[in-house]
C-alpha cells in the first residue's frame, strides 16, 4: 500500500458550487453510478486483481455526502443491465459517472454510451475519451500523432507470435486495456528475449487479451491530476523496484511511497503540468483525468497512460487524485462539487 508524504504549500480559493438554475427550477436530482467490488461478476479465469479498480461502499457514500452537502439530492444505482430501467424511474437531472464496468476492452465506454442514448447528462469523458485512454496502444498512438512523449512499443494479439524488432531492452509489459496493475508482476521489466517471451505468455495467462511491450524508461515517475483545465500538483511514486507492481499496491508493508508535491523545480513542475493538460486534451478527455509519466536517461518526460476516471477514495493517504487536489486546496467536498460544475457547465445546465 502506499505511504504518501505531502505539505500544503498552495492557497487555492474555492467558490462552493451553488445550486443550477434551469429555467427557474433548482437542480436537484443526481444519480451517482457506480460499479462496486461486493457486486463483481466473479470468472474462474479472472487475473488476481481483476476489480481492484472497483468501487468500496465507503468512496460512493463519501461522493454522496459531499453531493448533499451543497443541497443535491442523490441516489447511487450499479452501472450493469438493470440501469436504464432504474434511470428511467429516478429520472435524474445529471449522473456523477464513476462507472468502469466488467468486462470488455471497452468497458469504461459502456455507462456513457447508455447515458448519451439515454440524453442524459454525466460528468466525465464521453464514449471516445474512454475508448482512448482506456487503450493504451490507441492513446500511445494518438500521442504520437500530436507530438507528445511516450516510449516506443509493439502490442502483441497472439504471445506465440510476435517481434520486438525495432525496440531496445529493457522493455516493460503490461496488459494493453486493464487499470491497476492488473498483469503487472514484479518481474514486468525484462531484459532479453527469454525473459520477454516467458512474460508475454504470463501476462496473457492472467487476462487473455492484447499485451503491450514498451521500452521501459527508468527514470523518476510522477502522476498529474487535471481538473477541468487547472493542473493539480505533480505527484512523484518513489518505488524500491522501479515500478507499481500489483503486489505492491495490496502490501501493506510496501516501501513504495508518494511525494505531493514532487521536488521539482517551478519550471519543470510546470512543463509537466502543461503536458498533462495537452495529453487531456488530445485524448478528448472531460472534467478531469490523471496523466503518468516517467523521465528518460535525459530527464525528458514520456507520457506512460492517462486515467479518465481516477480514484476518488476519500482518503488522501490512498488517492493520488484527492491528495494533489487536497494540497491545491480543495476539500474533498469541493473536490466533488467541482467535477459536477465543470460537467454541468459544459452540457449547459449552469
Amino acid at each position: 500500500m502506499l505511504k504518501f508524504i505531502y505539505t500544503f504549500n498552495t492557497v487555492h480559493l474555492f467558490v462552493p458550487f451553488t445550486r443550477l438554475v434551469v429555467k427557474g427550477a433548482c437542480i436537484v436530482k443526481v444519480a451517482v453510478l457506480a460499479n462496486l467490488k461486493e457486486d463483481a461478476p466473479h470468472r474462474p479465469d479472472d487475473a488476481p486483481g481483476r476489480w481492484d479498480d472497483l468501487d468500496e461502499p465507503k468512496t460512493i457514500q463519501a461522493i454522496m455526502d459531499a453531493l448533499q452537502q451543497n443541497g443535491h439530492q442523490t441516489e447511487y444505482f450499479p452501472a450493469d443491465s438493470h440501469l436504464p430501467a432504474a434511470l428511467r424511474h429516478f429520472q435524474p437531472d445529471i449522473c456523477f459517472n464513476y462507472a468502469v464496468g466488467h468486462y470488455g476492452e471497452s468497458r469504461l465506454a459502456q455507462t456513457p454510451a447508455l447515458l448519451d442514448l439515454l440524453g442524459i447528462p454525466y460528468t466525465a469523458s464521453d464514449v471516445q475519451g474512454m475508448l482512448y485512454s482506456h487503450n493504451k496502444q490507441m492513446a500511445k498512438k494518438v500521442f504520437q500523432a500530436h507530438g507528445l512523449p511516450t516510449a516506443n512499443f509493439i502490442v502483441v494479439d497472439d504471445p506465440d507470435h510476435y517481434s520486438s524488432a525495432g525496440l531496445c531492452f529493457p522493455l516493460f509489459v503490461k496488459p494493453a486495456s486493464e487499470g491497476s496493475s492488473v498483469g503487472v508482476d514484479d518481474h514486468a521489466i525484462v531484459h532479453n528475449a527469454a525473459d520477454l517471451a516467458h512474460q508475454i505468455q504470463w501476462a496473457w495467462s492472467m487476462i487473455h487479451a492484447p499485451i503491450l511491450v514498451e521500452e521501459y524508461v527508468a527514470g523518476r515517475e510522477f502522476t498529474i491530476g487535471v481538473l477541468g483545465d487547472e493542473a493539480l500538483p505533480v505527484v512523484e511514486i518513489v518505488s524500491p523496484i522501479g515500478f507499481y507492481s500489483h503486489a505492491q499496491k495490496e502490501d501493506a508493508d510496501s516501501q513504495t511511497y508518494r511525494l505531493c508535491p514532487a521536488p521539482l523545480t517551478d519550471e519543470f513542475t510546470l512543463e509537466l503540468q502543461t503536458l498533462a493538460r495537452r495529453a487531456k486534451q488530445v485524448l478528448h478527455l472531460r472534467d478531469l483525468c490523471r496523466m503518468d509519466l516517467r523521465l528518460d536517461a535525459n530527464d525528458k518526460p514520456r507520457i506512460l497512460e492517462v486515467n479518465a476516471i481516477p480514484l476518488l477514495y476519500p482518503d488522501v493517504t490512498q488517492a493520488s487524485f484527492v491528495c494533489a487536489a487536497e494540497v491545491a486546496g480543495y476539500t474533498y467536498p469541493a473536490l466533488i462539487n467541482r467535477v459536477l460544475q465543470l460537467a454541468a457547465k459544459r452540457c449547459g445546465l449552469g
